[in-house]
């Protein structure tokens, strides 16, 4: 893994094209599909950057990509400022994500805003997953913040580091803190968590979906972490890989031109 990332930073990759709204399209594109939206990648760089909406699919999938790119920008912009990891810091990270396509919700138990980024107040579930107790998430989520402001200075080596954010990401899809839109949030963090350390940044690909989800099921079946940091690994290769070889096909000419897909 330490060879791959030195060999993708000598090739100065993100210097070779417009990579950083590159990067950042494609994160969202895969993101946003993940949780069901069809919307490809020249579909939203064409809404990023011209404001130009794919026809014949719903307005939904277009406000969610605009919103998790504007929430990327805000975790990348945090993360170079070294703010501060924190339960509020997750919230606004959910409220971002969720700004345009976030309901309001009423029980017995009160009024939850997904746009606002308000904690749920009732139980979950995911297909067959049952998450924990509504009233577990806040001391969950204080432990898990804790935990990362405790160990992001105590990690050394790159795998460790990464290790660290695969963990977050991990921790905060378990936890479910939100009624919506806990996916794409755990994933932010997780490049949060990156952008701190100054490491690439990890895109889940939306066509490993059926993998991604096994790898998250298995910690809780087999009662450890291997078969999810093995698929995360993984991933984080394949994109490291993809970027390698593409930037080795480019010519100076295109290049100069700024990359496009």
């Amino acid at each position: 893994m330490e060879e791959l990332i030195k060999e993708y930073i000598d090739l100065k990759i993100e210097d070779a094209f417009n990579f950083e709204e590159y990067n950042k399209i494609l994160i969202t594109c895969h993101s946003t599909r993940i949780e069901g939206s069809t919307i490809t990648f020249e579909e939203a760089d064409e809404l990023i950057r011209n404001g130009f909406t794919p026809g014949g699919k719903p307005i939904d999938f277009s406000l969610a990509v605009l919103d998790h790119y504007k929430a990327l920008e805000f975790i990348l912009g945090r993360a170079k400022e070294k703010y501060t990891f924190s339960i509020e810091f997750i919230q606004e990270i959910a409220a971002k994500v969720m700004k345009s396509t976030g309901g309001i919700y009423n029980n017995a138990l009160g009024v939850v805003d997904v746009s606002k980024g308000d904690l749920r107040n009732t139980s979950v579930r995911a297909g067959s997953a049952v998450f924990m107790n509504h009233q577990k998430v806040k001391p969950a989520l204080k432990d898990l913040v804790d935990t990362i402001n405790d160990e992001l200075p105590r990690q050394d080596s790159i795998e460790d580091k990464l290790k660290l954010t695969f963990y977050a990401h991990y921790e905060l899809v378990n936890i479910h803190p939100f009624l919506d839109g806990n996916g794409r949030t755990s994933r932010l963090v997780m490049n949060f968590l990156q952008k701190q350390y100054d490491l690439p940044l990890s895109t889940i690909f939306s066509e490993d979906k059926p993998d991604y989800y096994k790898a998250l099921n298995s910690v809780e079946r087999d009662e450890k972490f291997d078969k999810y940091y093995a698929f995360m690994f993984d991933q984080y290769r394949k994109k490291l890989q993809t970027e390698i070889n593409k930037v080795k096909n480019i010519d100076l000419g295109d290049k100069k031109r700024g990359f496009r897909r």
